[in-house]
């Protein structure tokens, strides 16, 4: 059960790196194309993310993806290296130890990734938050609550 939570939680990170690197670029436009920009779900409702939230929350992530980049690149090769390997029929328990060596670079990322995304809480409405509009984290894809999940409680008062 654990070796295939982190193959997910690498293959999310690769996700979410396309993603950001997208949003980077512009992306498609909400509504068109795709999902659209964070909480892609909500882009539409009255409890969409504003301009400026849109701005906050594209800041965090570009800081996080900047400050952990060595990493980030490391996971990518770490999920890359894994993808050649099914590919060219290694066994699943080959490809799962390739996978596993991503696991103390996910660990060491996780407390910075619940900041940025407790920092991304703070951004929200209570509105927004009850009705998922929550944009991804960075390194998850689909972030929690708008895209494969419950939305987050309220954030912590510490």
């Amino acid at each position: 059960m654990t070796n295939r939570m982190l193959m997910l939680s690498a293959f999310a990170l690769i996700a979410a790196a396309t993603t950001a690197g997208a949003q980077a670029n512009g992306g498609p436009p909400p509504g068109r194309g795709g999902r659209g920009g964070p909480g892609g779900r909500c882009a539409v409702t009255a409890d969409s993310l504003t301009d400026i939230q849109k701005g906050q929350v594209r800041s965090l992530n570009q800081a996080f993806t900047k400050a952990h980049a060595m990493q980030l690149d490391s996971l990518r090769a770490i999920m890359e290296a894994a993808r050649t390997a099914r590919e060219a029929g290694k066994s699943q328990d080959e490809v799962r130890a390739i996978m596993e060596s991503g696991r103390p670079i996910n660990e060491a990322l996780a407390p910075d990734r619940k900041a940025v995304s407790e920092e991304i809480a703070k951004l929200l409405t209570p509105a927004q938050i009850a009705a998922g509009c929550i944009p991804p984290l960075p390194g998850m894809a689909g972030g929690r609550g708008g895209r494969g999940g419950p939305p987050p409680g309220p954030p912590s008062a510490g």
